[in-house]
């Protein structure tokens, strides 16, 4: 069985068979985990099905496995328990074995293709504690490759095979040309050879290559490498230290420290049946919070809002309904509400053969379409957690306001009512949205609970919980430098593990106290040429990028952009094609300069153009890209397709942007039409 990139299985005479997502996440989780309870695998793979459904799921489950397998029976399963068989062998099973028993030749060996992403391909968005366990093991298994190929390399040097040593850092120096780890090995080892003329130069690619693609220079260690290669008075130590794995209490700590005051807030707001905010600086646990006391109380859904929403009408609740109808297929909403609802949603029907919203009783009838999805989208949810709530568009805002007010209505008789936590960055809503949350608190429907830094004591407190050996050392350091913020501290011990450094004093240099911009930026440095374009063109492309896109926009083919994708997910700067924190997001747009995101953007646009993207993100991008003739036309036919479908107010916002533009370039009859449009819309929009 391999799990370990494409998930297939293989029979003894060659033949191959491609594993359903289900059953190939029942093999990984066997072969990481051992033997394990039914009823805790079914609750992973079902989330929010009763464990009656889940347990006959699982029965079809495994009857599909012997099915795929001709009747040899793969999984040994009794009344409560299940486990590999013993004549099965699981690639993954192999490599962590191997990795367990410090084997690197083993663990190469246990790859059978290039690509080692597990589960490659498969999408757990509908199993969010699955989704979980998985991001962590994939970032264990890249730690364990990587931790193979420095010891190989290292036992290579120690006995003095610097041939084979060095072709196998030259090899990997190859694939990430501005790796400084493969490129000081390669230094190292042509020095030990004696020829120091080889390793200054391989210096100065690694130089140029960090120049050229990264706009960075090497780090300290690297530099200190090169000035005793260039005195030449002893050789390099031997032995190089093999990078430390990244735990998997470091990628999700597993105590929730120092919210206990917050956690009775949301309890009091939930018996008052209030609507809940938490409100936060950007890596103080918001999210995380949110989760764990949804948990709580019942079952939940996640939906979010995403950069760039702002500049689309309904682009945030078109996401979020999308969420619902991918995470409850079977839910079947009434004609009348799939008719509506195209008007944001296409693919439900043809928006343009709708009448106008030109009046009170039809803009009535499709926000009343918003109300009833809400409701039949979430009646398998008590609880709805909403992230990044600041990017939520004006429209999607208004329509929403209106469903909260309605959804006590819609709500059958005898159900439970949705309930609605929302997470937001501080300082940063729209006064749109400011001024909708304080309406509500102020009528005492909602309430605010903001998070602040953690103390020292529940920095010291999280670090123990993380049993580092070494760590808690830091702790008190930890606290100074990240003034107490949870993302900050995790991001520090990452680079103090990732620079061998939990062990030893703390640094003296580090970035400014408060700032984890540098430690990302650093991760983002070791990034592959490929893999950086991708994330550059995921940070513009906001909320609507696609990996399919990358082909066409970079010239390269779609394996190379899948290898990106998965190297970008062994980083954790993306997960499934969206960034794992705003600050990696924006670690990525700082680290652009303006040419080259006017490039991109313009490569975005034209990409775009052809596979028929909204008019409105077509003229995005082409302003961005700095050529305002080439968005006016996209422009102004988002302004013309928005007074067809859509309420008026949004065709006016459009036509105002078009005018003001039109008059900046000189087109002053263009500009006036424009206005005048606007104006007929407010018009319009106020009767």
């Amino acid at each position: 069985m391999q799990v370990l990139g494409l998930a297939q299985l293989w029979s003894p005479e060659g033949q191959r068979v491609r594993l359903e997502r289900r059953v190939a996440a029942t093999i990984a989780w066997l072969a990481l985990n051992g033997a394990s309870l039914k009823s805790s695998l079914s609750a992973l793979l079902w989330p929010d099905s009763p464990p009656a459904t889940a347990r006959n799921n699982m029965r079809q489950l495994l009857r599909r496995l012997r099915l795929a397998s001709g009747g040899s029976p793969l999984v040994d399963s009794d009344t409560e328990r299940l486990e590999l068989a013993k004549g099965l062998q699981v690639d993954v099973a192999a490599l962590k074995s191997a990795s367990e028993l410090r084997q690197p030749t083993q663990v190469l060996a246990a790859l059978w293709s290039e690509e080692h992403v597990l589960l490659s391909g498969y999408d757990f968005d509908d199993c969010p504690e699955l989704a979980r366990w998985l991001e962590g093991a994939r970032a264990g298994i890249d730690g364990w490759v990587r931790e193979a190929r420095e010891a190989r390399i290292a036992d290579f040097t120690l006995d003095g095979n610097w041939t084979d040593a060095l072709e196998l850092a030259q090899q990997w120096a190859r694939l990430e040309p501005e790796s400084e780890q493969a490129g000081r090995h390669v230094m190292r080892l042509h020095y030990l050879q004696g020829d120091r003329g080889a390793a200054l130069a391989a210096f100065e690619r690694l130089r140029a290559a960090l120049s050229r693609e990264l706009d960075v220079s090497p780090l300290p260690e690297t530099l200190e490498l090169v000035r005793e290669i260039e005195r030449g008075s002893q050789r390099p130590r031997t032995s190089p230290s093999l990078r430390a794995l990244l735990p998997l209490t470091v990628l999700r700590p597993p105590v929730l420290v120092g919210r206990e005051a917050a956690w009775r807030q949301l309890s009091e707001g939930w018996e008052a049946g209030q609507m809940l905010f938490i409100s936060g600086a950007p890596g103080t646990g918001k999210s995380r919070l949110a989760e764990e006391f949804a948990t709580s109380r019942g079952r939940w859904g996640r939906i979010e809002a995403r950069i760039g929403d702002q500049d689309v009408p309904f682009a945030s609740q078109a996401r979020a309904f999308r969420t619902q109808l991918k995470r409850w297929p079977d839910v079947k909403l009434p004609d009348w509400v799939r008719t509506e609802l195209s008007r944001i949603l296409p693919e439900l029907g043809d928006p343009y053969l709708l009448p106008p919203l030109h009046s009170e009783p039809a803009m009535l009838r499709f926000y009343e379409a918003h109300v009833v999805a809400i409701q039949m989208l979430h009646e398998h949810e008590e609880i709805s957690v909403a992230d990044d709530v600041q990017y939520w568009d004006k429209a999607s805002s208004k329509a929403f306001i209106y469903a909260l007010s309605r959804l006590p209505d819609a709500t059958p008789a005898g159900s439970r009512p949705l309930r609605f936590i929302d997470c937001y960055r501080r300082g940063e809503l729209p006064p749109y949205a400011k001024m909708h949350i304080e309406r509500l608190v102020e009528m005492g429907q909602a309430r605010v609970v903001e998070l602040d830094a953690l103390s020292p004591e529940d920095v010291r407190e999280m670090v123990a919980s993380l049993r580092l050996p070494g760590a808690e050392a830091h702790a008190d350091s930890l606290a100074r430098y990240t003034g107490g913020n949870p993302l900050y501290v995790v991001e520090t011990l990452k680079h103090l593990l990732e620079t061998d450094s939990l062990h030893k004093d703390w640094p003296h240099r580090l970035p400014p106290p408060g700032r984890v911009g540098h430690l990302i930026q650093r991760r983002l440095e070791r990034l592959s040429p490929l893999a950086l374009q991708v994330a550059r063109l995921a940070a513009l492309g906001g909320a609507f990028f696609r990996g399919s896109l990358a082909p066409s926009m970079l010239q390269v083919t779609q394996e190379d952009v899948h290898a990106a994708l998965a190297e970008l997910e062994a980083a954790q700067v993306l997960m499934e094609e969206r960034f794992s924190h705003d600050l990696v997001l924006e670690g990525v747009l700082a680290g652009m300069c303006v040419a080259e995101s006017r490039a991109l953007h313009a490569r975005l646009a034209a990409t775009m153009e052809a596979e028929r993207a909204p008019a409105i993100l077509l003229a995005h991008h082409w302003l961005e890209a700095g050529q305002v003739e080439r968005a006016l036309p996209h422009l102004l036919t988002s302004a013309h397709s928005d007074e067809q479908v859509l309420p008026p107010e949004q065709a006016a916002d459009h036509y105002a942007r078009a005018a003001a533009l039109m008059s900046s370039i000189g087109r002053l009859e263009d500009a006036a039409r424009a206005r005048a449009s606007e104006a007929r819309c407010r018009a319009r929009a106020l009767a």
